[in-house]
């Protein structure tokens, strides 16, 4: 009997730490990346505390980095681009980079579909969160 109060209690422990991992993460830090930006084909992306909206209806959280080609986006799930459609999120493919121009304030968000180059220009200079 001992041995089942064992494994039920590690069991529930482990299953409460996975649940706090998930659902209890600290905000993002502010890389100064946060603002809208907008594509003619496309629609727009608004970036602001690690979540970025898609045409006002697609959230995805992201994170910011920096490579030896300067700082980009990193969205949780992929984000790409569908002829005649804007942009779509697809959660099987592999998750690519989104180029920023410059950090902080960025003025352009670079998305390459294949070796296409699709830039999201600012439209706000004082984007407030």
């Amino acid at each position: 009997m001992r041995r089942v109060v064992s494994i039920v209690i590690v069991a529930a422990s482990i299953a409460l730490l996975m649940a706090l991992t998930i659902f209890w993460r600290q905000p993002a830090a502010d890389a100064g990346e946060a603002g809208l930006f907008a594509n003619d084909c496309c629609g727009t992306v608004k970036l602001a505390d690690g979540e970025m909206l898609l045409n006002d209806q697609q959230t995805v959280s992201y994170s910011v980095a920096r490579d030896a080609d300067g700082p980009y986006i990193l969205p949780r799930f992929d984000v790409g681009i569908v002829a005649d459609q804007g942009l779509d999120v697809d959660g099987t493919r592999s998750v690519r980079k989104l180029r920023l121009d410059k950090l902080p304030a960025p003025t352009k968000l670079t998305l390459y579909e294949g070796s296409v180059p699709y830039v999201f220009t600012r439209t706000n200079l004082h984007f407030r969160k």
